[in-house]
């Protein structure tokens, strides 16, 4: 159904980031008009814009394949110096098929010392503009030919959209043109110079827009030798005509953005159901109802809106839970609506009592969809007085007390491989963000992380220094985002944050006692990892490193011996001397014990039955009653003992510095980040504790170890068997009410499974309905399952052969638009080598999930070439939407079952029986569940399910995958005839 919505201005509001402050949206739009009128000193003249293509990104073994360059003079091209490249190599596929430069474009093109000639000759003395400039200023002067370049002042469009449109949801040249209604880039090194120099004067226009101390500040940072675009800052600068410039303050910035949110917060339930005068106010059915017809409340948000009887059946049930304080199970089938069909009653339940209910989700795109789409339209169309917020954990959002530190400091250089970079243009395009943001996350902020890496802008719920910060409250991205959450009736959150509230006892989230918890399929997992305790490496020699450092910049102790001023009373100095001392001492033991442990670690390799098999690095290791019983294990469990007592050595040394620094003025810092060091080392004896000497029973044991030793990479770990339990005791019995929603919930038609593992109807509180909702679109009619009949069983050999011609037969016939999903990388990419080449004779591109490749990139790519084709691993399972003809088919060469050698199956087997039918069946049915879905996304889509696994045909099981399905429309081929079925005849 299409939305109704009012017309935007313009196409650019499109292209700007979900949230943005509409003044900043403003301040965008009115860019055309101010670089059309504007005078930009030295780039009004003398500018060249260059763009370059080459065989690859490598600079020692690819080559120049274009150059274009054009001369503008006051806004306007007057000049142009365009040629192919004769590279000296043939042009990937790939690489031909992106730039539309072939192998015979090239053949007669002039040699790159040539071509580099004509290039210097063109450019002259200008400024030369180029969009990610470091990429063609490498390529255009590794030749002799190109030196003089060097000596040019280089411009980077990209830095330039990134610091000054920081809310932008892409700075590929390719959507910044589309936003702004420049010509289009067809990634031809012409067109995109074309492209590039409408762009040019629009980011100058945006650079001249931004707030004067943050321009000043930008210009400051670096000098054009470290850092050539910062010329532009530096013009801008010097023309800013201010009698009394303010010096640059975070603070300012975020009083500016962020004062006038109203932030009083909401009603806890919970006391209005303590309260005997007051009570809980439920919309009623007739209500619910009517707001499902076409003239009702969502009936009115979509021009061509048909009442679907799920949805409004699905709504009455999550009123009714809410109202009769019950939990409720509903699986809801694609196309049901069941985001509208939650919210409805959920939205009016909050607004008539003001309180918060909360929504949480898997994935950050349906947050996204609900917090910027979804609920700004239902809010409107109830009438105003519903509020919502997003709420994620620390680490999403920018901590302005360590960023404030880093632009005290100085960006400075960095390695980045073998190169050096600097770190003004990430810097930059991190403060321009949080002058242009209210309280978003980072998640979707655009600046090299290897230079200014994530964690030294973030913070940590141990390491925040809450009220000692001086950022604390409103202007803080974190404690105002909190804030704001709970000044929100609705508050929408990702299930970690949900889980990890619940094992933190509270205090990260508001008190909400109603929740949805949609995508509720990974809730079981999410809850598990949560309550889970570990033993990680890293993370125990990264503690280390910070505890016994020589460097006091890395060093608390000796940090707080040098930056805490000593009291002027003897007794007092000798004191404070006394307890650095000892803390530094402490730390020191506690490195040595934890690298003697975490040495040790590796020693469990030896319990690896698959040690010959090199086709893995990573191992999971079950560590069960006869290894944890055995003298590697106990060896290992004593050095964890002796590092968890250096630990409670450190602590008390930890504490006693905390107590001794609570009121030393010019402290807080350092004392918070020393009781930030006593927390984890708790958290480090706890885990000790559990793992390596009580092990109790409600855990499950494992190690995942690492064959190499290129970084620290092992770990130990608890992990909870039975979550129902701790969810009774955290969630339910601190709720009124929770609902379950996700369209994969029932295996065969049945909840059983689901309710098991998260313990709902096991005690009074956990008491609970359910509701199965078939889907609203007609699967049968437009989803063909088929099960191949002639494919040999999964552990045969002869099955890859047979697995690659089913792919190959049915790529062909298909033309493309196929996503076949492995449960095993090995596989994957073998059969990639030999249906690849095949398909290519057909002029059928298929791509590959291969290590190292972008999983978002892949699929842009996919959603982008309507022919594509992918294999793909776990990360495409689930949450990716290829809507219309961009996805005709999927396949599934085996069912997905959880490895034999999964620590948790091991143990549930070890303990049950009926554990496989029980636990890796139902997930199994769920997961390609989960991957049919991504088949049928709308109404009119049409597509085949091909499943490759003949134990559907041969095991007792595969009735219970095939009755679940959401297709009753199966039919049994051969590879042949279901080729030549996709081909258009009949099987």
């Amino acid at each position: 159904m299409a939305r109704n919505t009012a017309p935007v201005q313009g196409q650019l509001k499109n292209f700007i980031t979900d949230g943005t402050p509409q003044d900043v949206i403003e301040r965008y739009e009115s860019l055309p008009v101010r670089a059309a009128a504007g005078h930009f000193g030295p780039f009004d003249g003398n500018v060249v814009v260059l763009d370059t293509e080459t065989t690859g990104f490598s600079l020692n073994h690819d080559e120049l394949t274009q150059i274009a360059a054009a001369r503008m003079e006051g806004g306007e091209i007057v000049d142009w110096y365009i040629t192919f490249v004769n590279p000296g190599k043939p042009i990937p596929e790939d690489v031909a098929h992106l730039t539309d430069i072939h192998d015979t474009d090239v053949a007669n093109a002039p040699l790159p010392a040539e071509a580099l000639a004509g290039l210097v000759e063109f450019v002259g003395d200008a400024i030369v503009v180029a969009h990610n400039a470091g990429f063609d200023r490498n390529f255009t002067t590794k030749h002799p030919a190109g030196y003089p370049l060097l000596e040019n002042t280089w411009v980077d469009s990209l830095d330039l959209s990134r610091i000054a449109l920081p809310r932008m949801k892409s700075h590929r040249l390719i959507d910044l043109v589309k936003a702004f209604g420049a010509p289009l880039s067809t990634h031809r090194a012409d067109e995109d110079v074309a492209a590039t120099c409408a762009l040019f004067r629009i980011l100058l226009a945006a650079v001249e827009a931004m707030p004067p101390m943050l321009i000043r500040e930008i210009a400051g940072m670096a000098e054009e030798a470290q850092w050539p675009t910062v010329t532009v800052f530096k013009y801008f600068a010097d023309t800013l005509q201010e009698e009394r410039p303010l010096p640059f303050s975070l603070r300012s910035l975020r009083r500016d953005r962020v004062g006038r949110i109203d932030m009083r917060a909401k009603v806890d339930a919970d006391d209005i159901a303590a309260d005997p005068a007051r009570s809980m106010v439920f919309p009623t059915a007739e209500t619910v109802r009517t707001a499902f017809t076409a003239e009702g409340a969502v009936g009115s948000l979509y021009d061509d809106y048909e009442q679907r009887q799920e949805q409004c059946a699905m709504a009455e049930a999550v009123r009714s839970a809410f109202a009769r304080s019950r939990n409720l199970v509903v699986e809801a089938g694609t196309g049901v609506g069941k985001s509208m069909a939650y919210l409805l009653p959920a939205a009016l339940t909050a607004r008539d009592n003001q309180i918060n209910i909360g929504v949480a989700t898997k994935t950050n795109a349906l947050l996204d969809q609900l917090v910027y789409h979804e609920l700004p339209a239902l809010a409107e169309t109830l009438g105003g007085g519903l509020t919502y917020a997003s709420l994620k954990g620390f680490s999403h959002y920018p901590c302005l007390h360590r960023i404030e530190r880093v632009t005290v400091d100085g960006p400075r250089m960095r390695t980045v491989g073998k190169e050096e970079h600097h770190q003004a243009p990430a810097l930059a395009a991190l403060l321009s963000f949080i002058e242009q943001t209210e309280y978003d996350d980072i998640d979707n902020l655009k600046i090299d992380y290897r230079v200014l890496p994530r964690w030294a802008i973030t913070t940590t719920s141990h390491d925040c220094l809450r009220r000692k910060c001086p950022f604390f409250g409103t202007s803080c991205f974190v404690h105002g985002a909190r804030r704001r959450a709970e000044a929100s009736n609705i508050v929408v959150t990702n299930h970690s944050l949900l889980f990890c509230d619940l094992a933190a006892d509270g205090g990260l989230l508001p008190p909400i006692r109603y929740w949805v918890v949609d995508e509720a399929h990974g809730a079981e997992n999410e809850a598990r990892r949560a309550f889970s305790l570990e033993l990680a490496e890293e993370d125990i020699l990264s503690l280390a490193h910070r505890v016994s450092s020589d460097e006091a910049r890395r060093n608390v102790f000796l940090r707080a011996e040098r930056t805490v001023i000593a009291p002027a009373n003897d007794s007092a100095a000798t004191l404070f001397y006394s307890l650095t001392t000892k803390a530094r001492h402490a730390g020191a033991n506690f490195a040595s014990a934890a690298e003697e442990f975490c040495g040790h670690m590796k020693d469990l390799l030896y319990y690896d039955t698959n040690k010959r098999s090199k086709g893995y690095e990573n191992v999971d290791l079950w560590l069960n009653d006869e290894i944890r019983a055995g003298s590697i294990f106990r060896t290992l469990a004593e050095h964890g003992k002796a590092m968890a007592e250096s630990a409670e050595k450190m602590v008390t040394a930890s504490q006693e510095l905390v107590g001794y620094l609570e009121d030393v003025e010019g402290a807080a810092v350092v004392q918070r980040e020393i009781a930030a060091v006593a927390m984890e080392l708790k958290e480090i004896i706890q885990a000790v504790d559990v793992i390596c000497v009580q092990c109790p029973e409600q855990y499950v044991y494992a190690a995942s170890l690492s064959r190499k030793n290129d970084r620290p990479r092992n770990k130990m770990e608890a992990l909870l068997l039975n979550v129902g339990l701790t969810m009774n005791e955290t969630l339910f019995a601190n709720t009124h009410s929770v609902v379950f929603a996700s369209a994969t919930l029932s295996v065969d038609g049945s909840f059983k499974g689901f309710e098991a593992a998260l313990g709902l109807g096991t005690s009074e509180f956990s008491q609970t309905d359910e509701l199965m909702l078939a889907s609203s679109y007609n699967f049968d009619e437009h989803m063909t399952v088929y099960v191949v009949n002639d494919m040999p069983e999964p552990n045969e050999a002869s099955y890859l052969d047979a697995l690659q011609r089913l792919l190959v037969e049915s790529h062909r016939a298909q033309r493309g638009s196929m996503l076949t999903l492995f449960t095993n990388r090995r596989e994957m990419e073998r059969c990639f080598e030999e249906v690849q080449p095949a398909l290519k004779q057909d002029d059928l591109r298929l791509v590959c999930q291969k290590w190292g490749v972008s999983v978002k990139g892949l699929r842009d790519d996919f959603l982008a070439d309507e022919h594509l084709s992918l294999f793909a691993l776990k990360s495409f399972w689930e949450g990716f939407d290829a809507p219309g003809a961009t996805l005709k088919g999927v396949i599934i060469p085996k069912l997905p079952f959880a490895k034999p050698t999964d620590p948790l199956s091991c143990e549930r087997t070890a303990r049950d029986d009926a554990a496989w039918r029980r636990y890796v069946l139902p997930a199994a049915v769920l997961e390609t569940k989960q991957a049919a879905g991504r088949l049928i996304r709308k109404a009119d889509d049409r597509g085949v399910l091909i499943l490759a696994d003949k134990r559907l045909m041969t095991k007792s099981y595969g009735k219970t995958f095939l009755r679940s399905l959401p297709s009753q429309n199966i039919r049994f081929c051969s590879i042949d005839e279901i080729a030549a079925e996709l081909s258009g005849w009949d099987c």
